[in-house]
């Protein structure tokens, strides 16, 4: 009887996910079964391929969802995160190993002790970022301290874009997954980091204006802003004592002077509702985020308004302007949160088009001294371009780390019990090779400090 790959979820990540083991199915004796909300989704992924079966997941039967896994040889959740606790606490009552590509949770964590217990891994944080980031950055760093020398830097910088080829707007942005995450940007609360040995703090309001610019090697220049919690990667990395540590997100160049005066404004706001008259114009909305204008005031004197509220500069109102914010279009919705609104506007200015295609960018900068003395700098680098609007990069890099993990799994060339991130050589070293043969390829350079 042929191993199942049980897949919760069937999601624009998945697609390429089930392309792959659908691919691989049918010679390496195993078959996917894959279950969504939208059975018709999910349908359409399976493809009517041989090796695929599909079934409607009810989140409201938690019973049913533990047959299926217990059923599986190896789960994969491509559900929500906040549902991982529930699926993990399945996958250790029926001793099914599980995969998922979020972030590592307290909740989940804590299942350590039981997922050892069943005999099972949980393996977290394998997807893109997190994901390939660790695989990448774990290989270097191992590779430089098996040579003697000493990590005192570490920078790392992922970003989901558009492809030159499909960039035709001044933001330099499409969106290639969850929208509302990438309107919410800022709201999560202080960055955390290391710079010239110094733990700082960023608050929400200065994210954006202090922007790091980076240049890679045939992409172009880009726009870094730390993420939220880096200093987390000391002890998961082991770059106790290091210098400098920066994780953060990519943006196209200019990108983030404009986001900065959304943000001041508050038009990304999720904490406050509004209901608004019938009619009203970007104009008069943006007004009332400025202040200092009236109903009536013209784009111009709103444009004025918002360069004194924000200090927004030329080229950040630009942007704004592009998006309509000073205009006569009216709002394409009148009620809910300020975030509800700006990304309604923006989902339509925003769009991945069917003929376009996206981009995933990641780059770290390692800082090492040789055991010698000698400083150096090593950067690595990936650029992958997606293939059309469904095997988006995005699905890409993201699906195909999982795909190959549950692979090796099947095989019995891995096993590991606990909860896993997936930072040891013998997932890293066989992770990588495998997404090389798919194409994901990092490109590196090293000199003198």
């Amino acid at each position: 009887m042929p191993k199942r790959v049980l897949i919760l979820g069937a999601g624009r990540s998945s697609s390429s996910l089930i392309r792959h083991l659908l691919q691989h199915a049918g010679h390496e004796g195993f078959e996917v079964r894959i279950g969504d909300l939208d059975l018709d989704l999910a349908n359409r992924k399976a493809a009517q391929h041989d090796a695929a079966s599909t079934f409607a997941l009810d989140a409201q039967n938690p019973e049913a969802r533990r047959m299926e896994i217990a059923a599986a040889d190896l789960v994969i959740s491509m559900l929500p995160a906040f549902l991982h606790p529930e699926v993990a606490r399945d996958a250790i009552a029926t001793r099914t190993p599980l995969i998922t590509p979020s972030y590592l949770s307290p909740e989940i964590a804590a299942m350590d002790a039981q997922a050892k217990e069943a005999g099972i891994p949980i393996l977290n944080e394998l997807g893109l970022d997190p994901g390939i980031d660790h695989l990448s950055a774990m290989q270097v760093i191992d590779g430089l301290r098996a040579e003697g020398s000493t990590l005192t830097g570490f920078e790392s910088y992922t970003g989901g874009l558009v492809a030159p080829e499909s960039d035709d707007n001044p933001w330099h942005y499409k969106f290639t997954w969850n929208p509302r995450n990438v309107v919410l940007a800022g709201q999560g609360g202080s960055a955390t980091f290391r710079e010239g040995g110094l733990n700082r703090v960023l608050p929400p309001h200065r994210l954006f204006k202090e922007v790091t610019p980076i240049d890679v090697p045939g992409a172009g220049r880009f726009e870094g802003y730390a993420n939220r919690d880096s200093l987390a990667y000391e002890g998961i990395y082991g770059l106790e004592g290091i210098e400098t540590l920066v994780r953060g997100t990519l943006r196209g160049d200019g990108f983030c002077s404009g986001w900065d005066a959304l943000f001041q404004l508050g038009m990304n706001r999720d904490d406050a509702q509004l209901s608004l008259p019938q009619g009203t114009t970007w104009r008069e909305y943006t007004a009332g985020f400025a202040g200092g204008v009236g109903r009536d005031a013209d784009g111009a004197a709103v444009r004025a308004a918002v360069a004194a509220a924000t200090g927004a500069d030329g080229a950040a109102l630009d942007l704004m302007e592009w998006l309509g914010l000073f205009g006569e279009e009216a709002l394409p919705r009148l009620q809910g949160a300020p975030c509800d609104i700006l990304q309604a506007q923006l989902e339509s200015k925003w769009a991945l088009g069917a003929d376009d295609l996206d981009m995933i960018v990641m780059w770290h900068r390692f800082g090492y001294s040789t055991a010698s003395g000698e400083a150096r700098v090593r950067t690595s680098h990936l650029i992958h371009i997606g293939e059309n609007d469904t095997h988006t990069a995005m699905s890409l890099t993201v699906g195909l780390p999982l795909a190959l993990a549950a692979r090796m799994w099947l095989r019995g060339d891995w096993r590991g019990t606990g909860v896993l991130v997936p930072t040891a050589p013998e997932l890293y070293n066989p992770l990588l090779e495998g997404l090389a043969a798919e194409g994901v390829v990092f490109s590196e350079q090293d000199g003198p400090a």
